[in-house]
């Protein structure tokens, strides 16, 4: 997991070869105005979620194997889990049509405010949407990068 300022993305272009039209996409795009849904950059390769939802007090671990994970907030604040997946207790086995598995396991914590991000990896766990404090009115954008 990476977790650091957006002014500091480029500092991760290398990481993966898709990073740098994913880059590209949050330098040119008016991320706060982007509107709720599904919007793809390259094909299914490289496309983005874009959500509004409250926190939430719990929730369990997941996972993806097809997906690397970028996620920042462009409105109020959230908490997120996230820890190495390893013997972790499994919730509900992996769903490939949605790529994901939720897992029952200890955890640390991060909040991301506008301006963080994070990048998941398939071996980083990850628990969104909790509550910093107190519940949040949340607008999340996740990229979705294939392996």
């Amino acid at each position: 997991m990476i977790y650091d300022k957006l002014q500091n993305i480029n500092n991760y272009r290398s990481l993966h070869p898709r990073f740098e039209k994913a880059f590209e996409f949050l330098k040119a795009t008016d991320l706060e105005n982007l509107p709720t849904g599904k919007h793809l950059i390259d094909d299914e390769d490289i496309f983005v979620s874009v959500s509004e939802y409250s926190t939430k007090k719990v929730g369990f671990l997941e996972g993806h194997k097809d997906y690397i994970d970028i996620q920042l907030i462009t409105k109020g604040a959230e908490k997120v889990g996230h820890a190495k997946l390893n013997d972790q207790k499994i919730k509900e086995e992996y769903d490939p049509a949605k790529d994901i598995a939720f897992y029952h396991g200890e955890c640390k914590y991060i909040t991301l405010i506008p301006d963080d991000f994070v990048i998941l990896f398939p071996d980083d766990l990850h628990m969104p949407g909790i509550m910093n404090g107190k519940s949040s009115d949340v607008k999340k954008i996740v990229i979705k990068i294939k392996v």
